[in-house]
C-alpha cells in the first residue's frame, strides 16, 4: 500500500487491491483508521467512515488531503487506471 501523504504518525495510503470510487485510507499505527473520498478531479473530499480518530484529527487529515487533492487522484489513476 503506497504512502500518498504523512501527518506526523498518520500515513495516508492508498490501496494497491481497493475498489472505486477514489479514495484513500488515513491510518494511524493500530489505533486509528479512516476512509476519505477525493470526488477527483475537483474535490470536495469527504469523510468516508472512521474509527478511533478524534473530531479535530479528523478535520485536519481532511484538509491536507483536499490540499494535497491532485498528487491523491493522480496516484490513485496511477494505481487504479
Amino acid at each position: 500500500m503506497p504512502t500518498v501523504l504523512t501527518l506526523r504518525n498518520i500515513r495516508i495510503v492508498i490501496y494497491t487491491n481497493d475498489h472505486p470510487p477514489a479514495h484513500v485510507h488515513a491510518l494511524k499505527g493500530n489505533e486509528a483508521g479512516a476512509r476519505f473520498k477525493l470526488n477527483c478531479p475537483d474535490g470536495p473530499v469527504e469523510l468516508w467512515d472512521h474509527d478511533g480518530f478524534r473530531v479535530a484529527e479528523l478535520n485536519e487529515i481532511g484538509a491536507v488531503i483536499a490540499g494535497n487533492l491532485s498528487l491523491a487522484c493522480r496516484k490513485w489513476n496511477e494505481i487504479h487506471g
